[in-house]
């Protein structure tokens, strides 16, 4: 009796994976699709299209992905000097950068009154840091060509003057030549990473750094992916792949959403019908051994 009702349990577990299974391999599973009469945009490798009076052009386009380029031709772009960096102006002379903030002194040590109860010893201003308001660009050169050395923080040329060598301030050198810049000032300089000259203005000095303001080209990539939603710009569209080389976007967001919401309640169901499967399975298999089992008596 026991071994009868435990097969009788296994056929019927064994019916209920059977027919879950059955309903996974007869399911189809819905997919993101977007009509081609509802796409804003139909794109192709290297085409080009208008968004918010911008031009934007589609880079790549394969069978699930791809990349949309905007390229702002006017573009306010930076670049920074740091004191001893090496730079080239546009007539292809380098130079080294040397920033030099100071220090700036107002007032001293002022004593009013001597000695008076009243007044005593005032001290009015002290030292004051001032920030570097220009730079100076002072022609490369080699070890080779001049000798240097460096006292209290300062280089100086040794220059050969009746056997005797003398310390000439490196900025004082009539020898290498000199370029004092201020803020707000032009300059053009060659780029060797842009492969162009590059004419700017001087925005900002710190103490170490120096800030240059230029107009330039700059471009910003959008991904595509098959089947999401992407930003471009300021503005969410669709995206979908019918096939390779060829890529639809819509801005109807929401409807697009509406079949991403039933695909993934689809795939929750066949979740659900691969769990029914397991646990028919393993109850089959439990069944099967209490079936076999020895009866007392």
């Amino acid at each position: 009796m026991q071994f009868r009702a435990g097969l009788l349990y296994i056929a019927l577990f064994a019916v209920v994976a059977a027919g879950a299974y059955g309903v996974i391999g007869a399911a189809e599973s819905p997919e993101v699709t977007v009509d081609p009469a509802d796409a804003d945009y139909q794109l192709e490798p290297g085409q080009e299209f208008q968004l918010n009076d911008r031009t934007y052009n589609a880079t790549d386009v394969g069978a699930d992905s791809g990349s949309i380029e905007y390229v702002n031709e006017s573009a306010i772009l930076e670049t920074e000097w740091s004191d001893g960096d090496t730079v080239e102006l546009e007539d292809g002379t380098e130079y080294d950068v040397m920033i030099d903030g100071g220090n700036e002194t107002d007032g001293g040590n002022e004593t009013d009154g001597g000695n008076e109860t009243d007044g005593g010893n005032e001290t009015d201003g002290g030292n004051e840091t001032a920030s570097a308001s220009s730079f100076v660009l002072v022609e490369s050169f080699s070890e080779d060509e001049y000798e240097t050395v460096e006292r209290d923080g300062e280089q100086y040329i040794v220059v050969s003057e009746g056997g005797d060598e003398v310390l000439v301030p490196l900025l004082e050198f009539e020898g290498l030549e000199t370029q004092t810049y201020e803020l707000g000032d032009t300059i053009a300089y060659n780029d060797s990473d842009a492969g162009r000259i590059i004419e700017g203005n001087i925005t900002d000095i710190s103490s170490d750094t120096v800030t240059i303001e230029y107009v330039g080209e700059s471009s910003t990539t959008y991904d595509l992916t098959d089947g999401e939603v992407a930003t471009i710009g300021n503005q969410e569209f669709g995206v979908d792949f019918p096939e390779e080389g060829t890529v639809y976007l819509t801005s109807d967001v929401e409807s697009f959403e509406t079949q991403q919401e039933e695909i993934t309640h689809f795939n929750e169901r066949i979740r659900g019908l691969w769990w029914v499967i397991a646990i028919a399975v393993t109850t089959i298999v439990l069944l099967a051994a209490l079936a076999y089992m020895p009866v007392r008596g």
